[in-house]
C-alpha cells in the first residue's frame, strides 16, 4: 500500500496549454456538504446533510513575488485551469520508494485579488482567489471527485453519488 510523504513538485497550467502561470501553491477546495437544521413540534432539533448539494467551492493561488504571468481571466470569463502535483511516497510491502500523480482539472472565475506585502527583502505572496463551478481530482487517473455544478455530476470517492436522483427524476 502507497504511504504518502511528500508532494516533490507541482505545476499549475491554463488548460490546454503548457503555459504555466508562474510559481505558486494551491490551496484546494473544501469539499463541505450542505446542511440545514431541522425543528418542529415533536421532532428533537437535528442536522440534515445532503449528499447532493455543496457549499461555495474556492481555490486559492499564491503566488512567489508578482509578475505578469499572473494574468488570468476576471469578471465573466471563466478560467480552466490544470493543477499536477508529484506526491512521494513508499511502497509498505516492499519499502520501495513509490510515487503517485494527482491531476486536479477546476473551471471557475476569479474573485479576489490580494496584492501581498511589498517592502525590502520580502517574497510577495500575491494570491488569486477562484469560485468554482467544476473540480475534478484524480490520482494515478482514478476520479477521486468529481463537481460539475451546472451539469449535476457528482462524484465522492469514486462513486456517482447523484446518479441515484438523476435516474429517479428522468
Amino acid at each position: 500500500m502507497f504511504k504518502p510523504s511528500i508532494i516533490e513538485d507541482a505545476i499549475v497550467k491554463i488548460d490546454g496549454t503548457n503555459e504555466l502561470i508562474g510559481v505558486a501553491t494551491v490551496t484546494l477546495p473544501d469539499i463541505e456538504h450542505k446542511k440545514e437544521t431541522i425543528s418542529g413540534l415533536g421532532v428533537d432539533e437535528y442536522e440534515y446533510v445532503s449528499s447532493q448539494s455543496y457549499n461555495l467551492l474556492n481555490l486559492v493561488i499564491k503566488f512567489l513575488g508578482k509578475h505578469k504571468g499572473m494574468k488570468l481571466k476576471t469578471g465573466n470569463k471563466t478560467v480552466s485551469l490544470i493543477i499536477k502535483g508529484y506526491i512521494g511516497g513508499m511502497d509498505d510491502a516492499t519499502h520501495d520508494y513509490d510515487k503517485q500523480i494527482i491531476t486536479c482539472s477546476v473551471k471557475g472565475k476569479v474573485f479576489k485579488r490580494s496584492g501581498g506585502e511589498l517592502g525590502r527583502a520580502l517574497k510577495n505572496e500575491s494570491e488569486l482567489s477562484l469560485t468554482l463551478t467544476y473540480y475534478k481530482e484524480e490520482i494515478d487517473g482514478e476520479v477521486v471527485v468529481e463537481i460539475d455544478k451546472l451539469n449535476k455530476i457528482t462524484v465522492i470517492d469514486g462513486e456517482d453519488v447523484a446518479g441515484e436522483i438523476k435516474q429517479a427524476l428522468n
